[in-house]
């Protein structure tokens, strides 16, 4: 096993998708917050625990950090932003199953354009994990996918292209990091959630365990991403983070006892299959892009 920095990366990438996993079941448990009010709160201690970061790492020469990121980082914190935008509208106007279904195409949306902008061939094996996947992750909707929402579909379709992006970028300037622009982009997603929630009143409840995502589930989630994407081509990062929509239900099915179908379950193990095939291929040897 080749302890690197392209394994590091992967495990940070894995791990990321492990806490992002977490986000579908904390929703359940809210009351009545608007998508827009979760995102505006949470939003607060994400970007906090951001900025705690880039305090505890660079101390004095902070606003070095922030000045280095560039345009690319300013780049980065506008699609962080566009893609919680599109993440909330679409969800509001497609169903759930829609909505995972067409965040999981990240993997193919990350292919292109490590392909076109970072001129990074497929892998065989990477071409074999990510088409198996993609076939999982359609058995694990192929019962919930509803064509009649095509304009929450075609709005929900921008969080996997903005990831793709935004994987690329951090891929291309791996030399720099971009954890001050995480922060910028999480400030940005607090101000649209502030600007369309209809009221900021929202229950104790509620308003904790937003804090919560924040700061731990949404907060480490991207933390690990911004890390891991400076060391793994965009297609294998977006391949390793598929582990957030093959463990959600399952957190459902344990926190608040929604019970995956059988064809979900059926799908989510091709996907889990093909997934660690990658891993452990990514462990063995980190030559292949």
């Amino acid at each position: 096993m080749k302890y690197n920095n392209e394994t590091l990366g992967a495990l940070a990438l894995i791990f990321a998708g492990v806490f992002l996993s977490f986000g579908g079941v904390i929703i359940r448990f809210m009351e009545s917050s608007s998508a827009w009010q979760i995102t505006g709160y949470r939003s607060i201690t994400f970007s906090l625990a951001i900025l705690l970061y880039v305090f505890i790492k660079y101390k004095k020469k902070t606003p070095e950090a922030f000045h280095n990121i560039g345009y690319n980082g300013i780049l980065i914190a506008i699609i962080l932003g566009f893609s919680n935008t599109c993440f909330v509208w679409g969800m509001s106007t497609t169903t759930v199953s829609n909505a995972v279904f067409i965040m999981s195409t990240g993997p193919l949306f990350a292919a292109i354009c490590s392909y076109f902008f970072l001129k990074r061939k497929i892998g065989k094996k990477t071409f074999i994990a990510i088409a198996g996947s993609m076939i999982g992750i359609t058995v694990m909707f192929s019962g919930g996918m509803d064509s009649n929402n095509y304009i929450g579909n075609f709005i929900i379709l921008g969080v996997p292209i903005g990831f793709a992006f935004q994987l690329t970028i951090l891929n291309y300037n791996s030399h720099i990091d971009f954890m001050p622009a995480t922060f910028l982009g999480g400030v940005f997603s607090s101000l649209i959630g502030f600007i369309f929630m209809a009221n900021f009143d929202i229950s104790t409840h509620d308003l904790l365990l937003c804090l919560f995502m924040g700061a731990f589930q949404v907060g480490i989630g991207f933390m690990l991403i911004t890390i891991g994407s400076r060391y793994i081509p965009p297609h294998r990062a977006a391949l390793f983070l598929l582990m957030e929509p093959v463990l959600a239900p399952i957190w459902a099915w344990l926190g608040v006892g929604e019970i995956p179908g059988t064809t979900e379950m059926f799908g989510g193990l091709i996907v889990l299959t093909f997934v660690s095939y990658k891993i452990i291929d990514q462990f063995k040897n980190t030559e292949e892009a």
